[in-house]
C-alpha cells in the first residue's frame, strides 16, 4: 500500500472509531451543588437531584424551568413516572460508634429508605417508607415495576409500583465497588446493570433473568478500563448503548449487541478518582453527563 493510501485509510479508520456527537455546552454551573442523580422528565426536561434534597428542572434548551425543595435529606435517587410525577429517594441513617484503631468514631449507618412523590408543580403527593430497602443509589420506574439499586444490601430490588410489595431481587454476580451502583432502563421493559466490579454491562428481565451481557477488563476500545467500570449506561433511541467510564472519563457508544464501541471525543475529565458520573438520555438522543462534585451537567447532541 502506498503512503498516501495508508494515510487515507488511517484517517477513515480513526473517523469510524468516533461517535457522531458534539458537546453543546454546560448546564447549571454556579447553580448546582453536589449531584446525586439525573433523570429525564416530562417534555424532555432534565431533572437534577442534589444530595440535599433539592431538585432543579431544566428545559431542553438548558434554561431553568423550576426548582423543588423536597425537604428530604441524604437523597440519592430520582425517578420520573409516566404522569410526570417525580419520585425522590432518601436513605435514612442512624448514628453508631465504631472503633477505628485506638479511637472511637461516630458514623452514619443506613437503616431504610423513604420516597417522596411530587407533581410537576412541586406539590407533595405522598411519602412512603420501604422497610425492605436499606439504601437507595438509583431508581427507575419500568413498566409496572419500581426498581431500586440498594448498595448496602448489594441487590437490585423489584417492587410493584402500586402496592410497594417486593416481587424479586438480583444479588448473584453483582460485584460493586467505589460506593457506586447504577442501572438503566433497557428496551422492552428490561434493565441493564452497570456491574462495574465485573467490568460488564448486564441486561436483566424484570423477573431477574440474565438476558445478555458484554464487556471485560482491558485497554481496548471494546473493553472497560481502570479499577472498575462502567459506572453508568443508557440506551439511545435507536437501540445503541452508551457507557460511561471514570478515571479517566471515557464515553462510548456500542451497537445494540454490545459490539464495535465508538468513543465520543472531547469530553473533559468529569470526576477525579473513583467517583460516580450520572447519565440521562432524552427522546431525541441528547446525552446529559453530570460532573457530580463540580456541580454542572455536560450536554452532548447528535
Amino acid at each position: 500500500m502506498k503512503l498516501g493510501q495508508l494515510i487515507l485509510f488511517s484517517v477513515l479508520l480513526s473517523t469510524a472509531a468516533m461517535a457522531n456527537y458534539s458537546i453543546e455546552g454546560q448546564i447549571g454551573k454556579g447553580r448546582l451543588g453536589s449531584i446525586s442523580q439525573i433523570a429525564i422528565g416530562a417534555g424532555d426536561t432534565l431533572c437534577v437531584l442534589e444530595k440535599t434534597g433539592k431538585v432543579t428542572i431544566f428545559k431542553p434548551d438548558g434554561s431553568l424551568a423550576s426548582t423543588l425543595d423536597t425537604g428530604m435529606q441524604n437523597t440519592g435517587a430520582i425517578a420520573v413516572d409516566s404522569a410526570g410525577n417525580i419520585h425522590v429517594f432518601s436513605t435514612l441513617t442512624k448514628e453508631k460508634k465504631v472503633k477505628v484503631g485506638a479511637r472511637m468514631r461516630t458514623v452514619q449507618i443506613p437503616i431504610g429508605v423513604e420516597c417522596g412523590v411530587f407533581d410537576a408543580s412541586g406539590k407533595k403527593l405522598k411519602m412512603t417508607r420501604f422497610d425492605n430497602l436499606i439504601s437507595a443509589k438509583a431508581a427507575r420506574i419500568v413498566g409496572d415495576k419500581l426498581v431500586v439499586a440498594d448498595l448496602t444490601a448489594r441487590a437490585l430490588v423489584f417492587m410493584d409500583t402500586e402496592t410497594g410489595k417486593e416481587t424479586g431481587r438480583i444479588k448473584k454476580g453483582l460485584r460493586l465497588c467505589c460506593g457506586i451502583f447504577d442501572f438503566c432502563e433497557a428496551p422492552d421493559h428490561t434493565v441493564a446493570v452497570s456491574n462495574l466490579g465485573a467490568f460488564k454491562l448486564q441486561q436483566f428481565s424484570l423477573d431477574g433473568t440474565l438476558l445478555k451481557e458484554f464487556g471485560k477488563r482491558g485497554r481496548g476500545m471494546d473493553d472497560f478500563q481502570g479499577c472498575c467500570n462502567p459506572v453508568s449506561a443508557g440506551y439511545l433511541p435507536d437501540g445503541r448503548i452508551l457507557t460511561v467510564e471514570k478515571d479517566p472519563t471515557r464515553i462510548k457508544i456500542y451497537e445494540a449487541n454490545g459490539d464495535h464501541a465508538q468513543q465520543i471525543e472531547g469530553v473533559e475529565e468529569l470526576v477525579k478518582g473513583c467517583e460516580f458520573i450520572p447519565v440521562a438520555i432524552d427522546s431525541k438522543g441528547t446525552i446529559y453527563l453530570a460532573a457530580n462534585t463540580k456541580g454542572y451537567i455536560v450536554k452532548l447532541v447528535p
